[in-house]
């Protein structure tokens, strides 16, 4: 194929070389679409930049030249930078480089980390213990509320659906251009805490009781995660609400969670207000399940095998006990800190959706195009064009469609090192599509073990289903292992049949992970290219705690 010059794609940094689709590829699951970049992708590394000083792990002078270099954009798809992140570990006492490989890498073969001269820094450190210690010590997150507050008043401020073009993109580009960075610096100052708190709770384990994944089992089902507040009261609404009640609780179910949805950091995101029969399909799913299954029996059993575990590795601790309860109560505040952090980012981004869609509908009825993304295709100068003339731009759009198209059916690599220089995508593999898709997939012998990252605790055998899409779940039914390139909120209905999960993108605080552990599903991350090696309907064990898929 030939090279596509995709608008969004960037250079890579020049000294911070490695890069993975860990984590980000939960906020950017597809190829980055222009105008969403140019709107909020340098927003977006700012914000990472502040939050990542306000830790102290970095400092100015660290990124080097370069707009982006916590973050980048290659063949189309976005990248996180791996490699600031081995700061982290090698600026903070109790953790390493290798650590933050295992929870933003995976498997991945890259090189090892190799100390260059100002790795270390003795002021960042100071600064980051200083962060940690009242990360340790927090018995509550003031930023949340300040996020809420800001978010609030934003939302409060969403014109109405009949206002004129310009009120409607200005609400858009206000929000984006002004909210954006703060709320993704707050989101990724709570979150580096989260990392900071669990890497303690970790190294607790595995240095005073010789197992780094009990961490996993003593955090599973600790309650309370936002994330996870969806799938239970959707149970609710398929097994328990009266038939009567049903329709006023969905009600009260859009007014609640209506912000979430399937690629809900997107302009094109389709979240439950907006597309209200996403959420039907998902709670019809969940009728008539088990009631084994419900999230509050799975509650139960977690907090008994958890009190279980914490007991024992209290008795071995001894007069150490203390530390693990701090650790592990510290743990908790900041996982659920960080997925309620990340809930109002998503809020933030939902009532400029709908003005998106506003806009996108007045257009298409003037000559323009009738689907959302095309319009994304565009950069900002194009789409105030399009907006005041559409059918001036369709050639424009159409164009980059058919670019899109070529790269959408790739697969691009989880990591690289651009040291060695950046894949291009005509050095990808195709991803598979179509009905026959999975008789193009490479196939597994029994016996082959794929490694990823242990997501949440437990073993589990059951019929692999390849799933793309969720509202397209292909009879995801109880005892089967869910595999997915990803996962976002509305995937979280599919992990309650489900015997286990298995995700290919996904790192440390990964949304897979955490709401796997509320739901009490064995869960494993960072399995590269599980969607195209794992055979559709092949029986696999999942061991969620070592991190291991087998193929029977």
């Amino acid at each position: 194929m030939t090279e596509i010059q995709w608008p969004a794609d960037c250079g890579p940094s020049e000294r911070w070389t490695i890069y993975t689709r860990g984590n980000i590829g939960e906020i950017y699951p597809d190829v980055v679409l222009p105008l969403e970049w140019e709107l909020g992708g340098r927003a977006a590394e700012q914000g990472w930049r502040t939050g990542a000083e306000t830790i102290g792990f970095t400092r100015p002078e660290d990124y080097g030249p370069g707009d982006f270099v916590m973050m980048g954009v290659f063949g189309g798809y976005a990248y996180f930078n791996a490699s600031m992140m081995r700061l982290l570990g090698v600026r903070t006492p109790g953790l390493d480089a290798e650590m933050m490989d295992a929870q933003f890498l995976g498997a991945s073969e890259v090189a090892p980390y190799v100390g260059q001269p100002g790795d270390k820094s003795l002021r960042a450190t100071a600064k980051v213990v200083g962060v940690a210690a009242r990360t340790l010590m927090a018995k509550r997150v003031p930023l949340l509320e300040e996020m809420r507050h800001a978010v609030d008043a934003y939302r409060a401020q969403a014109p109405a659906m009949d206002a004129s073009d310009d009120q409607l993109w200005g609400y858009l580009k206000g929000g984006l251009a002004e909210l954006w960075e703060y709320a993704i610096a707050s989101h990724v100052t709570i979150s580096m805490q989260a990392t900071i708190a669990s890497g303690t709770l970790t190294d607790l384990c595995e240095k005073k009781l010789g197992d780094p994944n009990l961490a996993i089992a003593l955090t599973t089902g600790i309650g309370d995660v936002v994330s996870a507040q969806p799938a239970i009261d959707m149970w609710r609404l398929a097994n328990e609400v009266p038939d009567d009640d049903v329709e006023p609780g969905f009600a009260d179910f859009l007014q609640r969670h209506g912000h979430r949805g399937p690629n809900e950091f997107s302009l094109v995101g389709r979240d439950w207000a907006a597309f209200p029969e996403l959420a039907r399909v998902a709670i019809d799913g969940m009728r008539g399940l088990d009631g084994s299954r419900s999230p509050h029996a799975q509650s139960v059993r977690l907090a008994q095998e958890r009190e279980r575990q914490l007991s024992d590795a209290r008795g071995r601790l001894g007069l150490q006990a203390r530390r693990l309860d701090r650790a592990l109560a510290s743990t908790a505040l900041w996982s659920r800190a960080r997925e309620e952090s990340k809930n109002q980012v998503i809020r933030l981004i939902q009532l400029p959706r709908h003005a998106f869609l506003e806009l996108l509908r007045r257009a298409a009825t003037n000559g323009g195009v009738s689907d959302r993304q095309g319009p994304l295709l565009l950069n900002e100068d194009e789409f105030l064009r399009y907006l005041a003339d559409p059918s001036a731009l369709v050639a424009t759009i159409e164009r980059r469609r058919d670019d899109y198209r070529q790269l959408v059916a790739l697969e691009p690599p989880f990591a690289f090192d651009a040291a060695l220089g950046v894949p291009p995508p005509s050095t990808w593999r195709s991803r598979p599509t179509g009905p026959d898709a999975a008789a193009d997939r490479p196939i597994c012998p029994p016996g082959t073990v794929l490694r990823g990252a242990a997501g949440a605790p437990g073993i589990a055998r059951g019929r692999a289903r390849i799933v793309t899409d969720p509202g397209d779940p292909r009879d995801v039914g109880p005892g089967d292992v869910l595999v997915a390139a990803l996962t976002d909120p509305a995937w979280t209905p599919l992990f309650v049949p489900a015997a286990a999960v298995v995700v290919e993108v996904g790192a440390a605080m990964s949304h897979s992970m955490i709401v796997a552990r509320e739901l009490g599903v064995p869960c494993v991350v960072g399995v590269e290219n599980a969607t195209q090696r794992i055979p559709d309907g092949a029986e696999v064990e999942v061991d969620g705690q070592a991190g291991t898929v087998r193929v029977l």
